[in-house]
């Protein structure tokens, strides 16, 4: 079967759901025991994790084919643990834990416990599953489940029509993007006879025939819905602005990262030449900034616009793994995932301390921020922490993630590297419109006819407090010392620019 620690991870996930959920029929109600439940069930699975990071270390230099477990006969189906799927995995189950021992406190209006937990749960499995599987359909299948409890999760809220407007929206084009990816797995299996996915590089993979050009065709479009590149970003503002800031930040900070992951492995895997595809991420990357930054300055509410944030800060990643499989630069690629695992940290916090600001004092707009200094100075220094690292503020994170892009952009000569990257540079100065009035808004005095009952100081909950705390650690953590962080992700970048492909 392969090696277990493969399918630890997600065995973990699955069976603590029905754990979570069958406690919550059958023993409590409690929202902090069911948080804390599914805390140690993500705890679990991240602990399970680490032996197969640890192989998968010690496979990369020697070449030896990496771990996996399943069946590798005839219609093979099976998982395969490589280094970008295991940094994806990582950040998902580590976010997870913080976000779950946030919905501690911050669920306790919603009470509905007994779906929440397990739908977080199942979400994550689907995501783990998606990136570690080493064939196409079960990849759909995970795919799937993914994107089936996203649905449920956004439009959780169900009271709301604007939540069940935006689920709705993000329904429909999740699954015309999952009927896609259907449709090329098909034109895929009627050329190959098998759905086995290879490595990138992999010699099997090399000749690329017509009905596999529309296969991957298909997963492009179908896994760019997923991964909200433009133009099939339009369900995302929705989607990110009205579920749950505690599920904004995970579909925001690791749920598009990972499809655009999958998107990466399964495209180089069947053979997309990768300086075709890198040039192809250029271009959308610019249009995901450009349109990402622009749409983000006219913004009213403040969720939409950090989700407006997010389609930018994902062309800043498709420009540093465009680079680097247009330049055959492993270090650009590395650039794109450092950025990615910083995203993943600010954005997450950015979403969390909107989401205490709403759950206190019922913020939704950015002119309600008006005087949280005064009532939440917590918040207020951890929300200018995320937005001054989203906006490229050295030394946060964001400005490392940036910088490390730059710098490897900068050695590549070619035309199309250098329009990306003054574009990159435009957008990062653009983005600048947006992220500084909102930190001065944090700061500013409510108007002069709030009444000064609502400048009382608010003692927050720590089960709120943690996360934040935490998640603040890290940007500033990766922005200072990000040698570990580079270190991490350095296999990613060597995995996609496999020997084959060079």
């Amino acid at each position: 079967m392969g090696n277990v620690w493969v399918v630890l991870p997600l065995a973990c996930l699955t069976c603590g759901a029905f754990a979570v959920y069958l406690a919550a029929r059958l023993l409590t109600q409690r929202n902090d025991l069911l948080a804390t439940l599914t805390t140690t069930v993500f705890a679990l699975a991240l602990g399970a994790l680490v032996p197969a990071f640890l192989t998968v270390r010690q496979t990369m230099p020697s070449g030896r084919p990496l771990p996996t477990w399943g069946h590798f006969g005839a219609g093979s189906a099976f998982l395969r643990a490589d280094p970008g799927a295991l940094v994806i995995a990582g950040v998902a189950l580590g976010l997870g834990i913080l976000v779950t021992i946030y919905s501690g406190r911050y669920l306790a209006l919603d009470q509905r416990y007994e779906t929440y937990y397990p739908l977080l749960l199942l979400l994550v499995t689907g995501l783990l599953g998606m990136v570690l599987a080493a064939d196409l359909f079960n990849l759909y299948l995970f795919c799937e489940l993914m994107s089936i409890a996203a649905y449920v999760l956004v439009a959780f809220r169900r009271r709301t029509r604007t939540a069940i407007e935006a689920g709705f929206k993000y329904l429909i084009m999740g699954s015309v993007g999952t009927i896609v990816v259907l449709l090329g797995i098909s034109f895929i299996y009627r050329e190959n006879g098998h759905l086995f996915l290879p490595t990138p590089g992999d010699a099997s993979a090399s000749d690329l025939g017509a009905w596999t050009r529309v296969g991957v065709a298909c997963f492009l479009v179908g896994l760019g819905v997923k991964s909200a590149i433009v133009p099939l970003h339009t369900w995302l503002p929705d989607a990110h602005g009205r579920a749950p800031s505690s599920i904004s930040a995970m579909l925001s900070g690791i749920v598009i990262q990972s499809a655009f992951y999958a998107l990466l492995k399964v495209s180089l895997g069947l053979g997309f030449p990768a300086r075709t595809l890198g040039g192809l991420l250029i271009v959308v990357a610019v249009l995901n900034m450009t349109l990402g930054n622009s749409l983000a300055l006219v913004q009213t509410y403040t969720k939409r616009l950090l989700a407006y944030s997010t389609i930018a800060q994902m062309g800043y990643v498709m420009l540093g793994v465009g680079v680097g499989l247009r330049q055959n630069q492993s270090a650009a690629v590395q650039a794109g995932f450092f950025l990615l695992v910083a995203h993943a940290a600010m954005k997450g916090l950015a979403f969390l301390c909107k989401g205490v600001c709403h759950f206190y004092h019922d913020t939704t707009t950015v002119e309600q921020l008006r005087g949280t200094a005064i009532r939440t100075p917590l918040v207020a220094v951890a929300f200018t922490t995320a937005l001054a690292g989203l906006a490229g503020v050295p030394p946060l994170a964001g400005f490392a993630g940036k910088w490390f892009i730059l710098t490897r952009a900068l050695h590549a000569p070619d035309g199309l590297v250098y329009v990306g990257l003054a574009l990159f540079l435009l957008n990062t100065l653009l983005g600048l419109g947006y992220y500084l009035p909102l930190i001065g808004t944090l700061f500013t005095p409510p108007a002069s006819d709030v009444g000064s009952e609502t400048l009382t100081r608010i003692h927050i909950s720590p089960w709120m407090v943690v996360p934040l705390v935490i998640l603040g650690a890290l940007v500033l953590a990766i922005g200072f010392y990000p040698g570990p962080w580079l270190d991490w992700v350095a296999d990613a970048g060597f995995h996609l620019l496999a020997p084959g492909m060079r």
